[in-house]
């Protein structure tokens, strides 16, 4: 992986992302993209400063929201600053030759003297961009900072927002909130990327010896409630399974979780199949069968009857940060199928 790679990989989601996020303002989503800024200039109080981000990956069908959130330091030079007061506005623009406002608000330099991520919406010239038919390959922004006391434009360095020379984690994010209907695969973030690798450590599991019941009604009813099971195998029921990313060579590109419990289904589906197996009416008849006549049919299977998705935090095969929800990742129950 590339050195900027690692860099970005220090981003924590709790760097920029608010476990409320996933729901958007605007509607439900289960995407989320940080595209991090790539502008080099060196603001100055006249020019203000830029920030530009590919987008080349976005998908204009799936958007529904998008802000830029940008790191404010402490004044590196705070006396300098209040000579202006201590308010300062801050104004974002798009980098068009109109000059279009998409956000701004006022800040105070006086506010704890803490690093803090200012979030501006600029859902409107990103939508405006997908509208226009033409597949934009960057996005730009302007920011201009002025003192409420005098209105003079300011340097945006002298309140901490330069972004020269800033390593990754600190630079400037596009976050962009998206949602498909789609059941997207893990697995191809782990193709696309050209990454995958099988651990060493890794041995594929083997199938239990099936063992089958006795033939007839009357003797799978006695096997059942006679209480001598011998060693036979338990009945189908979750199990735990904790997968661990790092085992699996997976920690270079996924930032969290690194590990999160997954469950399995495992057990015989004999008869008579239990209630809260919930079997389906094919898979009763097929138990039934399999066990009279195990060479007709096998048994039905024990498998997840119910499953619940996952958030991970990520970077894709483009080197941007990814929050995605990815259905049927935990097991929550088990049936017979």
């Amino acid at each position: 992986m590339s050195s900027e790679s690692k860099q970005t990989s220090k981003i924590k989601d709790s760097d920029w992302l608010h476990p409320t996020d996933i729901n958007g303002s605007r509607g439900f989503t289960n995407t989320i993209t940080g595209f991090v800024d790539k502008g080099k200039d060196r603001p100055s109080s006249q020019r203000g400063q830029h920030y530009t981000f590919d987008v080349s990956s976005l998908n204009k069908d799936e958007l529904v929201e998008a802000e830029l959130r940008i790191l404010r330091k402490p004044a590196p030079d705070l006396p300098t600053v209040l000579s202006g007061g201590n308010l300062y506005s801050l104004r974002l623009y798009s980098c068009s030759s109109h000059m279009q406002l998409l956000d701004s608000r006022t800040v105070e330099v006086l506010d704890g003297g803490l690093p803090k991520w200012e979030v501006f919406d600029v859902w409107s010239s990103i939508e405006a961009c997908m509208r226009s038919g033409v597949e934009p390959l960057q996005v730009c922004f302007h920011l201009l900072v002025s003192s409420e006391l005098n209105k003079q434009p300011v340097n945006p360095l002298l309140l901490g927002l330069g972004h020269h020379d800033l390593p990754q984690q600190q630079r400037a994010l596009l976050v962009v909130f998206s949602h498909t209907d789609t059941k997207d695969s893990l697995f191809k973030e782990v193709l696309d990327g050209g990454e995958f690798e099988r651990p060493q450590s890794f041995k594929p599991w083997t199938n239990p010896e099936k063992k089958h019941l006795p033939h007839g009604l009357r003797a799978l009813f006695k096997r059942s409630f006679s209480g001598r099971s011998g060693r036979r195998r338990p009945r189908c029921s979750r199990k735990p399974l904790l997968v661990n990313f790092k085992d699996l060579g997976w920690d270079d590109w996924i930032i969290a979780p690194l590990n999160y419990e997954a469950h399995y289904c495992d057990g015989v589906c004999d008869f008579p199949l239990r209630s809260h197996l919930e079997p389906t009416n094919h898979a009763v008849i097929q138990t039934l069968i399999s066990s009279m006549e195990p060479g007709i049919s096998p048994p039905s299977c024990c498998v997840p009857s119910s499953l619940s998705p996952i958030s991970i935090l990520y970077i894709d095969s483009r080197n941007n940060v990814v929050y995605k929800q990815y259905e049927d990742m935990v097991v929550e129950s088990c049936g017979c199928r």
